[in-house]
């Protein structure tokens, strides 16, 4: 998520939306613009980054309240893990974690790699 091209772009979407939330893409697309290094991010540039973000589950789209013809953008909850685990090792928080939140920690872990059925 914070590896490669997209990392920057991706980034600045995050800290965006964990500011302010919900956003149009218009608001996004200012956010973004004033971020160093994404000064010329074009617009269609923005919207390729935020159909594949959706489309991996990191960010939904929604109408915006009382204009259904206005999309509006949030973090969803796998963003902000990503973000945690991008500032954290893995191996810090499980050094600072009791038994009890290191079971919590697993449970979830087994609970996210074992496939639905």
């Amino acid at each position: 998520m914070f590896e490669g091209r997209s990392a920057r772009s991706n980034r600045a979407i995050f800290e965006a939306l964990a500011k302010e939330s919900p956003q149009t893409i218009k608001q996004l697309y200012k956010q973004v613009r004033i971020q160093k290094g994404l000064e010329e991010t074009y617009y269609a540039s923005l919207t390729k980054r935020l159909h594949c973000l959706r489309e991996t589950g990191y960010i939904t789209q929604t109408p915006a309240q009382g204009d259904s013809r206005v999309q509006v953008y949030e973090l969803r909850m796998k963003a902000y893990l990503a973000s945690l685990l991008n500032m954290y090792s893995m191996q810090e928080i499980i050094d600072q974690a009791t038994d009890t939140q290191a079971s919590y920690i697993l449970l979830a872990l087994l609970n996210a790699l074992i496939p639905e059925k």
